[in-house]
């Protein structure tokens, strides 16, 4: 099984580009932070830059939504590829290919919708009351509306 979850900020705000075809791509960074025991007992954090790919709808919302720090969730598969340079050096990328991007509950910014993006990158109902994740619902029930 090929799946990956990352949890992470922003490094910088996506790129998006079109392929000949014209679908749409988004390239993204997500800053992800980790904590270590050196073997003198000190506590250490180093930060691993996560590079993401995201394609077709997905990439114009991501594009759309999205800004350098903003807290982000990816769900996603591993993918490594080589391309040749000009100089005719071969070079090998490895990436997460996104299937899913959201924000988590409690973001830094709450001006901003919150919700996940699919692959058909359909965000949801956002701004709603339940914090932007409108397809649980976006209504309370009252105490008569319990059945127990």
């Amino acid at each position: 099984m090929n799946s990956v979850q990352v949890m992470g900020n922003l490094a910088r705000d996506p790129v998006i580009r079109a392929t000949k075809t014209g679908r749409a791509v988004a390239s993204f960074t997500v800053a992800v932070n980790r904590n270590y025991t050196t073997p003198q007992g000190e506590q250490k954090e180093l930060t691993d830059w996560i590079n993401v790919v995201a394609w077709g709808n997905l990439a114009e919302s991501v594009g759309n939504q999205l800004k350098k720090g903003m807290r982000v969730f990816v769900e996603g598969r591993l993918s490594t590829r080589s391309y040749d340079t000009p100089e005719g050096q071969r070079r090998w990328v490895t990436e997460v290919v996104a299937n899913f991007v959201a924000l988590p509950l409690g973001n830094a910014h709450p001006s901003q919708p919150q919700g996940p993006f699919g692959a058909s990158g359909n965000m949801g109902s956002q701004g709603s009351s339940s914090g932007g994740f409108g397809q649980f619902g976006n209504s309370t029930p009252g105490d008569e509306d319990i059945p127990f």
